[in-house]
């Protein structure tokens, strides 16, 4: 059975940030969803790190090089669910975001599109949106 949700997480020589990453998606409070993590030809420790990983929901594509693009249509051509999440390799999702997504596009029938606020930490800081 198809999951809800297909995630879509580009990466390229991410390791820095990579677990955590992943960590905060598999810990959300909505678990009908699907990891495709597409590794963009990573040349440091990034493939050591997701092999790390035992989730059934979490699937790694490994390509050679080609770009953020060419990664994210490669993760679209994979995806499994109808609805697509979005995350990059260097951004946390807090526990709920799937779950009040979810709710979000299920209150309105006609959604198309769902997005979320977002705080900047590290040195940029500050927060964007609403």
């Amino acid at each position: 059975m198809a999951p809800r949700i297909s995630i879509i997480m580009p990466v390229w020589n991410g390791e820095k940030f990579l677990a955590a990453a992943v960590d905060s998606l598999l810990a959300q409070t909505f678990s009908d969803f699907e990891l495709l993590v597409i590794d963009d030809g990573s040349t440091d420790r990034t493939p050591e790190i997701l092999r790390a990983y035992a989730d059934p929901r979490l699937r790694v594509l490994r390509l050679d090089h080609g770009g953020i693009v060419v990664a994210l249509n490669h993760g679209l051509s994979q995806a499994g669910a109808d609805w697509i999440a979005r995350l990059d390799a260097d951004d946390i999702s807090l526990p709920r975001r799937l779950e009040l997504q979810w709710q979000a596009v299920n209150r309105r029938p006609r959604t198309v599109l769902c997005h979320t606020a977002v705080t900047f930490f590290g040195e940029g800081g500050g927060s964007a949106g609403e």
